[in-house]
């Protein structure tokens, strides 16, 4: 008697601990799942004050240097490079030849409710206030 009684104390145990798993592994999944899938983005339109805004984000993530952007930046494409301008000289030539500035580029993403800027060199993200985008349809081959 002493014996069955240890083995059902131990399977209650078990059967208590393998609920307490489940439990925690269903936990665990709706948390990861609940993350939003960030995706590429298009603007809708861009005005003035949308390229600003645009121009004033990149323009912080250099230490305040002004950024200057197209007028329908990202309006075909969700990404976007920039250089430095090159040094020129008075017939606008670089000074020292060709010259080896580093590309920076950048990509519009939405999670569906708001478009945010990728910084692609340092992956950190930066929330567009008033810009208005869409999720880019997923190109298929032709």
């Amino acid at each position: 008697m002493f014996l069955v009684s240890k083995i059902e104390e131990r399977f209650t145990a078990l059967v208590a601990i393998v609920f307490i798993s489940a439990s925690l592994l269903s936990v665990a999944s709706c948390a990861t799942s609940g993350k939003v899938r960030l995706q590429k983005a298009l603007a809708t339109s861009i005005n003035d004050n949308e390229k600003q805004i645009i121009e004033d984000t990149i323009s912080d993530w250099f230490g305040g240097i002004q950024i200057t952007v197209a007028a329908n930046v990202f309006s075909e494409d969700s990404s976007m490079t920039i250089e430095r301008r090159a040094n020129l000289d008075s017939r606008g030539l670089p000074i020292e030849g060709r010259h080896d500035n580093p590309l920076y580029s950048f990509t519009l993403l939405s999670n569906g409710e708001q478009c945010l800027l990728r910084n692609d060199q340092t992956d950190e993200l930066a929330e567009l206030g008033n810009v208005k985008c869409y999720v880019t349809p997923i190109r298929t081959g032709n």
